[in-house]
């Protein structure tokens, strides 16, 4: 190691245009060198640094001068030539360099024995020079590149980061209003990186100096006033009373800086800083001792970090006040971004937490949400069953009582006749024949697929056509204005084929007509819409009054259960007109007869059909 350690430098003051005289009387000084000038308004002084060294033999290889601190810049010469001009303190501009600097020292200018002389000047405030080292150029790089990364890089990575840093926790903190702590996280990040500007910037302009250190006090104070007071809350302190203390104390530094400017920084602003770390320390305690009964891993890594950079703090503190060395490595700059990693830590170990339970929640949600499901379904299923089970009893209760009031009553009244003798053997066959007719029409009104009327009218009308012509009578069936499907409901179906029925059977009976006609149309009434069925025929009609019959009571009687209207009329000698018009369903659905036939309604049907095959076995062929 050929590095060289200077210890000592001499010091004298003069201007910088000349060198010192040889009659100079120079202070010898132990490395590193403080000083300062006190006073407010202090005229700039120059001042010359000097120190030697000796080789045992001129270096062929480059050399280098590493300046460890030289806080107001200045020239640098070697053996009476200029090496090096570094950007000076001056009146118009205001410099603090808190790097390194390495100076090539060409080895043309070196000799055995070599003088090296520093012009600097100072103003108002703390100065001081820090250790010097000679050496070769290849073994000071890596010294000089570990100072400048944590004297410069490390200042402004701590810098970037701290940005950073606030920008994520206010992000959380506007998604999040309820999360006080990332706002508080959010307040201190910012006025950190809001502190951390007087020391970044190592040039600037003058003006802009008061600017920068009054961002410092604020900084400061804001951050101070609001950690300490999180950490005393977190930590189960909270009086108000010392909060509110801490609050004046944490003012009146700006205050004050704001009303005296250098004055205050140099007389009264370290005990300031002094007054504030000792609160910040108090907080961090209070954290401390709250963290070591907590059993959160994350909080006692906080709490370590804040430790660390508070030992730090203390630390760069002893330095500005001259208790530790002038120049001693500022350790804040190291401290600072393992608290912001922690810290950063802290925030992913909290958004990885909060992911991992909303995922807990959504998992429970979805094991919710599916027994609810299967809940839901089997309730529906058993409201589906009771439906069905109520749906088939109803369509029973309504083929019991369409067998009763239609060929039961029938069939009854005529047994009551037949035992009396009262009727003949063409007789009985004729009421067989119209009680067939009847099963028939419960059949098609029962089998048509989602009320199909004009199947079940279809299947009447190829019944009764063959009877209409034996009688010499043209049926003539018109249903161009009626749609393909009719949505009516199953329990007016087969009264409406009963009417039609009784029509047509009342025409064969008694008109002697040539001609029947069946039209079948669907009109319209603003909103509603009505089916009409109209028979009539050219026979001999009816008298006048006699419009009362059994047959026509019926008719009517079946309509009015329907809600549907009756029309009938008749001209003796020109024929007779019956009119039936049913009102629909203006919006319909699904159809409600899809909605009630049932499996049981099915076999019903299916046994009804039984029946009216063995009477078509018995029936005779004339019938």
């Amino acid at each position: 190691d050929e590095t060289i350690k200077l210890d000592r430098i001499e010091w004298v003051g003069g201007a910088r245009s000349t060198f010192p005289a040889a009659n100079s009387e120079w202070q010898s000084h132990a490395l590193p060198l403080r000083w300062s000038s006190g006073s407010a308004g202090a005229v700039r002084q120059g001042v010359w640094l000097r120190t030697a060294f000796a080789l045992p033999e001129t270096p062929t290889d480059g050399w280098s001068i590493l300046l460890n601190r030289l806080p107001t810049g200045g020239t640098v010469y070697l053996n009476g030539k200029m090496v090096a001009d570094l950007p000076l303190d001056s009146d118009r501009r205001f410099v603090r360099w808190r790097r390194p600097h390495l100076i090539n020292l060409p080895v043309d200018f070196m000799r055995n024995t070599n003088d090296v002389l520093i012009y600097t000047s100072y103003g108002m405030g703390v100065h001081g020079i820090g250790p010097i080292a000679i050496g070769p150029t290849a073994e000071l790089q890596p010294r000089y590149g570990g100072e400048f990364f944590v004297s410069h890089t490390l200042r402004w990575l701590s810098l970037l980061l701290t940005v950073l840093l606030a920008i994520g926790f206010a992000t959380l903190w506007i998604r999040r209003r309820s999360e006080n702590l990332f706002g508080l996280l959010a307040l201190m990040s910012a006025f950190w990186a809001l502190r951390s500007l007087d020391s970044v910037f190592e040039s600037m302009p003058v003006d802009a100096r008061f600017w920068l250190r009054l961002a410092f006090y604020i900084g400061t104070a804001v951050f101070t006033a609001v950690a300490t007071i999180t950490m005393w809350r977190q930590g189960g302190r909270h009086q108000t009373r010392a909060e509110f203390g801490l609050i004046v104390l944490a003012a009146m530094g700006p205050g004050l800086y704001l009303l005296s400017g250098d004055t205050f920084d140099l007389t009264a602003g370290a005990v300031w800083q002094a007054m504030m770390l000792a609160a910040l320390t108090t907080g961090v305690m209070t954290l401390a001792g709250h963290a070591l009964f907590t059993p959160s891993l994350m909080l006692k890594a906080v709490v370590a970090a804040l430790l660390l950079a508070l030992a730090a703090a203390i630390y760069d503190f002893l330095v500005y006040i001259d208790v530790l060395p002038f120049a001693s490595p500022e350790l804040l700059n190291i401290a600072t971004p393992v608290l912001l990693v922690t810290l950063g830590a802290s925030l992913i170990d909290r958004f990885v937490r909060s992911l991992a339970d909303v995922e807990k929640t959504n998992t429970e949600l979805e094991t919710r949400i599916h027994e609810r499901e299967q809940l839901l379904k089997r309730n529906f299923d058993r409201l589906r069953e009771s439906e069905r089970l109520k749906a088939s009893a109803q369509e029973r209760q309504r083929i019991m009582q369409d067998m009763h009031d239609g060929l039961g009553s029938q069939l009854l009244s005529s047994l009551m006749l037949v035992e009396r003798g009262a009727m003949s053997n063409e007789q009985v066959a004729q009421i067989l024949r119209e009680s067939i007719d009847d099963m028939r029409l419960a059949i098609d009104a029962l089998a048509a697929e989602d009320s199909d009327l004009l199947a079940a009218l279809g299947n009447m009308r190829f019944r009764m056509e063959p009877r209409l012509k034996a009688a010499g009578m043209d049926l003539q069936w018109d249903a161009r204005n009626l749609p393909e499907e009719v949505d009516l409901d199953p329990n007016s179906v087969l009264p409406v084929l009963r009417i039609t029925q009784e029509a047509l059977t009342n025409a064969i009976k008694h008109s002697r007509a040539r001609m029947v006609r069946v039209t079948l149309a669907m009109d319209h009434e603003g909103d509603s819409q009505w089916l009409s069925i109209r028979i009539t025929d050219n026979g001999r009609g009816l008298a006048a009054g006699n419009s009362t019959g059994r047959g026509l009571l019926n008719m009517r009687n079946r309509a009015q259960r329907i809600g549907a209207f009756l029309k009938f009329e008749s001209v003796a000698g020109a024929g007779t007109m019956i009119m039936i018009r049913l009102p629909l369903d203006a919006t319909p659905g699904p159809t409600t007869r899809a909605k009630q036939l049932s499996l049981d309604t099915e076999a019903v049907i299916e046994q009804v059909r039984r029946v009216e095959h063995g009477v078509h076995q018995r029936q005779a062929p004339g019938a």
